[in-house]
């Protein structure tokens, strides 16, 4: 045979072996390449987890701090809320010692007791004695929002209460600021014989505070109507006037204490711790006390106690 055919056949033989060491170098260098790859994902999936691991320390870090720090100004808030109640109830207490005082020679110099007074004399008396009253009502509203402020729980006698037997004197009650201001004065009761189940004195200081606060932002001439009504689980007391009106913005915030709407042409006397009183007082009975009011048209606050139906 010619050697050059031998080595022909040869050439044959050893083409597919040297395919395949071709193929198997391609397949190294992609393996190779595709451990790289992951390699590099690795280490950036690393580098993410551990930015994103800092971020998550540090914003625990940044909560615990606002949260140590919000701790802190309850603490503060209460301690200051405490020394405050402590403060208005020590000072309504040294208020009533000397107007005690000014009540028991006031009622001397009524009776005449050291001799007649004039005319005009009656009449400083008469002043007196209104005062006396104010600062009396100014001294127990401080001393009740001082109570309920220390977390004293409201001392309440409930059981049913007939609403109009209430409401049907408190007319005599307002009667003379109503004379003052020449202010007309409706009550109406649908039903005389509603029941609610609540504290009856109570009742009485919620709505005479209600009467005060309309007398006091309603123009000469105005009116002001006390009414009862029966609702589906409920006894609504209102009391509207037709006074300035409320802003829409501050309905809530005047419910809130010290609080109080300043009006051209009204003298804000009192304290601003009628309604909020008045607000508690309603919920210690398990009922409520909202407000509705339009500028210039009026306003009327809404006193719902639990109904008693009858069997």
């Amino acid at each position: 045979m010619d050697p050059r055919q031998n080595q022909g056949t040869a050439d044959l033989r050893g083409a597919p072996r040297k395919a395949r060491e071709a193929s198997n170098l391609f397949a190294d260098e992609d393996l190779r390449l595709q451990n790289q790859q992951l390699r590099e994902l690795n280490r950036d999936l690393e580098a993410r987890l551990a930015s994103r691991t800092a971020q998550l320390a540090a914003a625990n870090k940044l909560k615990d701090g606002l949260l140590a720090s919000e701790r802190a100004a309850r603490q503060e808030a209460e301690i200051s809320n405490r020394v405050k109640s402590d403060f208005l109830a020590l000072l309504s207490h040294e208020f009533r010692t000397p107007l005690q005082a000014i009540f028991g020679y006031t009622e001397l110099l009524e009776r005449e007791i050291h001799g007649p007074l004039t005319d005009a004399q009656r009449r400083d008396l008469v002043r007196i004695q209104q005062s006396e009253q104010h600062l009396l009502g100014l001294t127990s509203a401080i001393l009740d929002f001082a109570k309920l402020e220390s977390g004293q729980p409201v001392e309440v006698s409930l059981h049913p209460i007939v609403v109009h037997e209430i409401l049907l004197h408190m007319e005599g009650l307002v009667g003379p600021q109503l004379e003052e201001k020449e202010v007309s004065y409706v009550y109406r009761c649908d039903e005389p014989s509603i029941v609610a189940h609540a504290d009856a004195a109570k009742v009485q200081q919620i709505v005479l505070n209600l009467l005060a606060n309309a007398i006091k932002f309603t123009a000469q001439g105005g009116s002001i109507t006390l009414a009862s009504e029966l609702e589906p689980d409920a006894v609504a007391i209102r009391v509207s006037d037709t006074g300035l009106g409320i802003p829409p913005d501050k309905l809530e915030a005047v419910f809130q204490p010290f609080v109080q709407i300043r009006s051209k042409g009204v003298i804000a006397n009192g304290t601003g711790l009628g309604l909020p009183i008045s607000r508690r007082l309603a919920s210690s009975m398990g009922g409520s006390l909202t407000a509705t009011s339009e500028l210039g048209r009026g306003s009327t606050f809404t006193l719902r106690l639990q109904r008693v139906h009858a069997d």
